[in-house]
């Protein structure tokens, strides 16, 4: 079956990283004289992950002039890249082993985020990632329209997704626009609510393997 992963908050523990290049970037504002909110921390900010670039500064700072939120979205990027090659990056706990075991299984997987593309590549090379998915969709490179209109083209070149993974309701409209059912990151950086409409919420990694073999029963 061909499954697609989200890779923020579903596959890579990104809060810390995240955290840590917005708060250096919001630095450079308040430098140069713009009011930047009084909560970064990294719990207060993870509300993003997940979320593409120009919808989260124009939620997070949206008085910001346009030129400097590209910018800004960019230098966060440039941030993140260099915590990634200085090996500052993790997977979940249990993130490995699942994918193992659904290659094993025979399964096809690819990703499908949010992220700009030198950000995916960057994780690529950092953990090998080749070895378990065989296609990487950004939505920088279809310039961010969201996920659920990104799909079409993975059915080019992949026919239909038989599941999505993900944590955030960017993630599971894919499911809801496409019909295709979808397993729920309950240890990402989604909340209830948006986990309503998925099929099935996993509570940790490990658990991934189960959940798409209680989903393969039910499509047969």
């Amino acid at each position: 079956m061909l499954l697609i992963f989200d890779f923020d908050g579903t596959l890579h523990d990104t809060k810390h990283l995240y955290g840590c290049a917005l708060r250096k970037v919001c630095a450079g504002l308040t430098a140069e004289g713009f009011e930047v909110p009084q909560d970064l921390s990294d719990d207060s900010v993870s509300r993003y992950l997940g979320v593409n670039a120009p919808d989260m500064w124009n939620d997070f700072m949206p008085e910001l002039p346009e030129e400097v939120k590209k910018r800004s979205s960019r230098a966060v990027g440039r941030e993140m890249i260099e915590s990634v090659v200085h090996g500052d990056a993790r997977l979940f706990d249990g993130i490995t082993q699942s994918l193992d075991k659904l290659k094993s299984d025979g399964h096809k997987l690819v990703i499908l985020s949010n992220c700009r593309t030198r950000y995916m590549d960057a994780h690529r090379k950092r953990f090998g990632l080749d070895r378990w998915f065989s296609d990487y969709f950004c939505a920088e490179d279809y310039d961010f329209i969201p996920k659920q209109d990104i799909y079409p083209e993975i059915v080019k070149r992949h026919g239909k997704a038989h599941i999505i993974t993900g944590d955030r309701d960017s993630d599971f409209l894919v499911g809801t626009a496409h019909g295709i059912p979808v397993i729920g990151c309950a240890y990402g950086f989604g909340t209830e609510a948006e986990r309503r409409v998925c099929d099935i919420v996993i509570s940790s990694p490990y658990e991934l393997p189960d959940a798409v073999k209680k989903l393969e029963i039910q499509l047969i």
